[in-house]
């Protein structure tokens, strides 16, 4: 078996029976444009070498990227997520073998076998273990993996060749919540502690190969609090019996796979390189970022259709909106009288606006409120995207461009009262409510596939004679079809079968 490390959760593998892409990304910038995959590489495009399963573990964008999807052949057999968004556009860009799998999904190719291992985290989304008679093979990708996870994994299959792990516990939003952004002791504690439990033969840091671009860049101080450097050394001493066996795993190197060995070689790819190791951007240095949120228009848009748009967002649509629904998303704003404050960051100038909730008619007021309760910075840009419909809330809040925070509370004679604080859970944002996040991001993905399925990018693919799936119970048997035929290895028929063919 053989592993190619393309860059961030981007990989392809060879095993015995088959060839496998897996969450490609295969352009930069990507995430609507706020990130570069880290360390920089290049992707030979017109080398990549053939394959015949497509594997996309969840849809975030780092992981579901549409110009890479369009970009690529599309008689492969596809396995995602029960994910209805994923399944709709994949179905538009022309892909048709398309089988969703869940926890503990298996796919039997030949002699070799995929299994979809279980995340608590349900985006949904899954790892991905890989076995052939030369090895196993396990990445994580994103997934948070139970212990109980790891002891059903390690029933089934005692040895663990080579772990693509889930390493760097994350900082994503905190700065943007007004949260802490200290360095995650207990979470990043819980990572390597599992990795003690699992004992692989061989480790590399896995998925979060990326950094935030242009504006954005000030949060690579906080995003990541844990270097690849880091990591190695401190897995080599939670798991002394690895001893040489942890590897960094750029973009452009290989891992092989054979009879219980495991071999790491740096720049061997065949289609990818990588041009620089610029992680150093990645410095965790909280204490140290230059915040100040400023609107550097990345796309260009026209300032004056952006002035026009949010100002009839802001002093009629919105405030319609809010009127709508006092009774319904806005009844406990309206019935604790918050104030909500929103500043607007333009590249020339900043706007304040407060909408106060005691108000029986609430209307937009110009300037700042003194006695605001609830707080949204955003750039322009950001928020004339958002009302368009062109880009979501990742770019926005991942980017940096957009940020909150409440001071929320009630003076009494006894002291101060939080009257909605429930678990730690804070107050939904009125811009989330009124552009809800799930909404706009299915919105703006078929966008995307209908601009890139008409590009340049998108190969005119005569489809080969398809291939067909035996699905018993959650297990899927690829069967051979030779002379138009199909068949399956004997032992794998049983009862409870189904003939499925991308469904």
């Amino acid at each position: 078996m053989q592993i190619q490390m393309i860059g961030h959760a981007s990989i392809f593998v060879e095993t015995e029976n088959c060839q496998i892409l897996m969450d490609p990304v295969l352009w930069d910038s990507h995430c609507e444009g706020i990130e570069d995959i880290c360390p920089k590489r290049k992707v030979y495009h017109d080398q990549i070498p053939g394959f015949d399963i497509l594997i996309i573990s969840h849809r975030h964008l780092d992981h579901f990227d549409i110009q890479s999807l369009a970009s690529l052949p599309k008689n492969v057999d596809v396995f995602i997520p029960y994910d209805k968004l994923m399944e709709t556009c994949l179905r538009d860009l022309g892909y048709s073998q398309i089988y969703k799998l869940k926890d503990w999904s298996e796919v039997k190719i030949g002699s070799t076998r995929l299994i979809a291992t279980r995340s608590e985290n349900r985006v949904p989304e899954y790892g991905m273990l890989f076995t052939d008679p030369s090895g196993v093979f396990w990445n994580q990708v994103d997934s948070h993996v139970s212990v109980e996870t790891i002891s059903l994994i390690k029933s089934r299959y005692p040895q663990i060749d080579f772990l693509l792990a889930c390493w760097q516990p994350m900082l994503e939003t905190q700065h943007q919540d007004n949260q802490p952004c200290y360095f995650p002791y207990d979470f990043y504690d819980g990572l390597l502690k599992k990795i003690s439990l699992l004992k692989p033969y061989s480790v590399a840091p896995g998925a979060n190969g990326f950094k935030l671009i242009q504006g954005s860049s000030w949060l690579n101080k906080v995003v990541f609090p844990v270097t690849k450097e880091q990591f190695c050394r401190d897995v080599a001493i939670v798991c002394p019996g690895l001893k040489e066996n942890v590897f960094p795993l750029n973009p452009g190197d290989v891992v092989n796979v054979k009879n219980g060995e495991v071999s790491y070689m740096k720049q061997r790819s065949s289609f990818v390189q990588m041009l620089e190791d610029d992680q150093q951007d990645l410095r965790f240095s909280p204490v140290n970022i230059g915040d100040q949120l400023i609107d550097d228009n990345p796309d260009g848009y026209d300032l004056e259709e952006i002035q026009q748009t949010i100002y009839s967002e802001v002093n009629s649509d919105f405030p319609k909106f809010v009127t709508e629904k006092k009774d319904s998303l806005f009844i406990e704003y309206c019935h604790w009288k918050l104030i909500y404050q929103l500043e607007i960051v333009f590249p020339d100038n900043i706007q304040q606006y407060y909408f106060d909730f005691s108000e029986e008619n609430i209307e937009c007021h110009t300037g700042y409120n003194p006695l605001a309760h609830i707080f949204t910075t955003i750039a322009a840009s950001s928020f004339y995207s958002i009302i368009k419909g062109i880009k979501g809330w990742d770019s926005a809040k991942m980017g940096g461009y957009c940020r909150s925070f409440q001071k929320l509370y009630l003076p009494t004679p006894s002291g101060i009262v939080k009257p909605i604080e429930v678990n730690n859970l804070q107050i939904k944002y009125p811009l989330t409510m009124r552009f809800p996040p799930d909404e706009l991001f299915e919105k703006v993905r078929h966008q995307e596939v209908q601009r890139w399925k008409s590009s340049e990018v998108n190969p005119k693919v005569v489809q080969k004679d398809e291939t067909k799936m035996l699905r018993i119970g959650n297990t899927l048997v690829r069967l051979s079809t030779k002379n138009n035929k199909v068949s399956a290895d004997p032992e794998d028929v049983t009862e409870n079968l189904q003939l499925v063919g991308g469904k």
